[in-house]
């Protein structure tokens, strides 16, 4: 192998490393917990939230 493959690549495989620590101290391949769908249920006001997107998307006349 030549060293100046090694030298190059060299950022690029630290930055994977990297990113790969960060990933797994925030906490990005942990298992989902039970309670997780249910933190994520929206309620009955999802419609409402709904008219509220369309009226921030329509624009007036």
């Amino acid at each position: 192998m030549d060293i100046r493959y090694l030298i190059v690549g060299a950022p690029f495989i630290i930055a994977f490393f990297y990113t790969l620590y960060w990933l797994r101290k925030w906490g990005a391949f942990n298992l989902p917990d039970d309670n997780l769908p249910k933190k994520m249920s929206l309620k009955n006001e999802s419609i409402e939230q709904s008219y509220n997107l369309e009226d921030i998307f329509l624009t007036k006349n």
